[in-house]
């Protein structure tokens, strides 16, 4: 297999261990965990520093949550071109809607409430944008394109959104999602924080419209408004841990599954 670094930002250490180092699947490449239970550092700030910090290595880095568990498929990397971004879950517009690409499981932290999201693939898809999930880039095509960096304006939102926009508007570099078989626990939550993102976002590309995991972004994104509303208007409070998935965001998931039926 190739040269696989699995950067992790952690913060419930119990779930890190029984997603990575307890997951045989995934136990035998090379872990790279970072505590941030401290002093909560943006996910942007770190990624870019293990950027700097492996730049010189011959590898793939894939960038992914603690609450993210890989249950099958890795070996697919061995095959992947190393000239695109890739991520495991992404989105198109397509037929006047999102079109979410790369079937998974998602669910609460417990695994309740567990429902199948996304077109399922065989092969690598090129898409507008990746989810925050997981990001994955090889060092040669950072080495190549020192822009192709993450945007340490954002924090915990939008930020792999943004890398893929940046790829290919302003480095004609290509996103995709590959196949691969896991489990996000999380069905997400949206704040101010978010929306803040989104304004940053469409100043930073006005003449940008496309679709993300949670709404449209860009500049131009009333362009594709026209055609279809995410659910998921209101901002939503922070619920305590303890809280089930937010109701727009599960509305969401099922929206997509009955309004984009799985491509078989």
């Amino acid at each position: 297999m190739a040269k696989l670094k699995i950067i992790t930002v952690v913060i419930a250490p119990a779930m890190y261990e029984r997603f990575f180092t307890q997951n045989p699947v995934v136990n035998s490449c090379d872990l790279v965990s970072i505590d941030n239970r401290e002093h909560n550092r943006s996910l942007p700030v770190i990624y870019n520093e293990m950027i700097a910090r492996h730049l010189d290595a011959d590898a793939w880095l894939l960038f992914v949550h603690e609450d993210y568990e890989i249950k099958d498929g890795l070996s697919v990397i061995d095959t992947l071109d190393p000239a695109y971004v890739y991520g495991t879950f992404g989105l198109n517009f397509e037929n006047h809607s999102p079109a979410p690409y790369g079937r998974h499981v998602c669910s609460n932290k417990d695994g309740s409430r567990a429902v199948e999201v996304g077109h399922a693939i065989a092969e690598p898809v090129a898409v507008q944008t990746l989810d925050c999930q997981a990001v994955l880039v090889h060092t040669s095509l950072l080495r190549s394109n020192p822009l192709l960096r993450f945007d340490e304006h954002l924090t915990f939102d939008l930020y792999a959104e943004d890398f893929c926009i940046n790829a290919k508007y302003k480095l004609g570099i290509t996103s995709k999602v590959f196949p691969l078989t896991f489990q996000h626990y999380s069905h997400g939550n949206i704040t101010e924080r978010y929306h803040a993102g989104i304004r940053y976002l469409a100043q930073k590309y006005p003449d940008v419209a496309v679709a993300g995991s949670c709404s449209f972004i860009g500049g131009r994104s009333a362009d594709l408004e026209k055609y279809f509303v995410y659910g998921v208007g209101q901002v939503q409070p922070t619920p305590p841990p303890d809280a089930p998935a937010a109701p727009t965001f599960i509305a969401r998931l099922k929206r997509y599954l009955r309004r984009l039926l799985p491509r078989r």
